[in-house]
């Protein structure tokens, strides 16, 4: 979506967002604590940050814990390194932000204190049951609600689509999903729905982000919390996309689609579409990253002259409209490169194996890193026959990631996505690809197994 600066509450602690707990070896005393411990750390008289210690149970003699944020989508599930609860007296040593938390149990309340940089700030903390969410209120929530950000520091105006839905095996009775239609991502899960207090919160754990805010009819009004903070209003209702104002000639020499590939051989598209109002939309894909349906926001045509902009994600394009190719230079993530486009559509690669071989692979492959991101190669045939592969990450909003390279001897395999610079290699062996997922700086263990064959 976007960054900005840290918010105050960051600047006390100092996070790296981490997604893996680390164990603890305890004793019966732990097991006071298994659940979630919540209160209020006053940082300055107007300031309050909601603080929660997560303790869980992983085997019968070890335990876990994690620190929470509530509010705060960047400052979730941060590792407690040790943590203890001997005669009374806890302590959480939380070591990736250098705090220490030591207080005293008597009566189902932790009277104590948070320690970090040489302050201590006063910590009590309480037995936390999630309340649910009102069945009345979670049917009004029930369905899409939107808004359009403004991105702190910039011009950049960003639609943002909540969708709630009532969910009796929630703990809250309410799950929620996020979309950003003009950077084409959809489905992003919010882990976290609540209703503390009358504020509403909303949290995708993974993606860093979420939503704090007063319920006022068919608005929700108050911010959005990705990064830094800024004031956000939705309201309820479908999100309806508006198009462009294009003259008729310019859209029906534009309309239909258009591809093209940089000078590293990445490829991607813009997409022209009349619609039934004669308005146009214009979509930016960029397939060999697994990214589409970015919208554009500006289409700008004066004689042979074509602008083009999208800027929810600072994509711009200037160049030159030929009956059969747009050439010019697209700028986008701060790099500028010289493209040509032509009308067609993209067509994924196709991949050289021997047909004997081929068949061993066809279908949809899953599994997990060690850091719990669900990897999918599927494995199809086109209309010739030949072989694509595709690769979806569904935790990074990548989908459809063309493999660019293959080989495979029906054991060893080796796969090449270059649009995202990463290989695999492994073994095939009983109905599972085994071996290490390797990015730039980045090595991982990974096994998949066909699930769709």
């Amino acid at each position: 979506m976007y960054h900005s600066t840290r918010t105050l509450w960051s600047r006390w602690i100092l996070l790296a967002a981490l997604w893996v707990c680390y164990g603890v070896a305890a004793g019966q005393p732990e097991e006071t604590l298994l659940g979630t411990w919540q209160g209020e750390l006053v940082v300055n008289p107007s300031t309050r940050v909601t603080v929660q210690f997560i303790v869980r149970r992983d085997a019968p003699d070890k335990y876990s814990a994690v620190l929470n944020a509530p509010m705060d989508a960047n400052l979730q599930n941060i590792p407690v390194t040790t943590f203890s609860a001997a005669g009374g007296k806890v302590v959480f040593v939380v070591n990736e932000v250098g705090g220490r938390y030591e207080g005293t149990l008597k009566e189902h309340k932790i009277t104590g204190q948070w320690q970090q940089n040489g302050t201590s700030f006063d910590l009590p903390l309480m037995p936390y049951v999630k309340p649910r969410i009102p069945p009345a209120m979670a049917t009004h929530l029930s369905g899409p609600w939107h808004g359009v950000l403004s991105v702190p520091m910039t011009d950049m105006k960003v639609p943002l689509v909540i969708n709630f839905k009532v969910d009796p095996g929630a703990a809250s009775g309410v799950t929620a999903t996020i979309d950003s239609p003009s950077q084409g991502l959809t489905g992003i899960a919010a882990e976290d729905v609540s209703l503390q207090d009358g504020e509403l919160i909303v949290t995708s754990l993974q993606a860093k982000m979420g939503m704090s805010g007063k319920i006022e009819g068919d608005e929700i009004t108050g911010r959005w919390i990705q990064g830094g903070s800024a004031p956000l209003t939705l309201t309820k209702g479908q999100y309806v996309a508006q198009g462009l104002d294009v003259a008729k000639p310019v859209r029906q020499e534009l309309k239909g689609d258009w591809y093209g590939e940089l000078s590293s051989g990445v490829g991607i598209a813009f997409r022209f579409k009349e619609e039934p109002d004669g308005k146009l939309s214009v979509f930016y894909d960029r397939p060999y990253e697994g990214r589409r349906g970015m919208r554009l926001d500006r289409v700008s045509v004066t004689g042979n002259k074509i602008s083009l902009g999208a800027g929810a994600i600072g994509m711009t394009f200037d160049g030159t409209l030929a009956p059969d190719a747009i050439s010019g230079k697209l700028v986008n993530n701060g790099q500028s490169r010289d493209i040509t486009l032509k009308h067609g559509e993209y067509v994924p690669q196709t991949l050289r194996v021997a047909p004997n071989l081929a068949g061993r692979l066809l279908g949809k492959w899953s599994g997990k890193t060690a850091n719990n991101t669900e990897m999918i190669l599927s494995f199809q045939r086109d209309e010739r026959g030949d072989l694509i592969a595709m690769q979806d990450i569904p935790s990074r909003q990548m989908f459809a990631i063309p493999v660019t390279g293959l080989d495979f001897d029906g054991q060893s395999i080796k796969l090449t996505v270059r649009g995202i610079a990463a290989e695999f290699t492994g073994k095939l062996a009983n109905n599972q690809l085994s071996g290490d997922w390797m990015m730039p700086s980045l090595r991982l263990p990974l096994r998949l197994s066909r699930i769709d064959p």
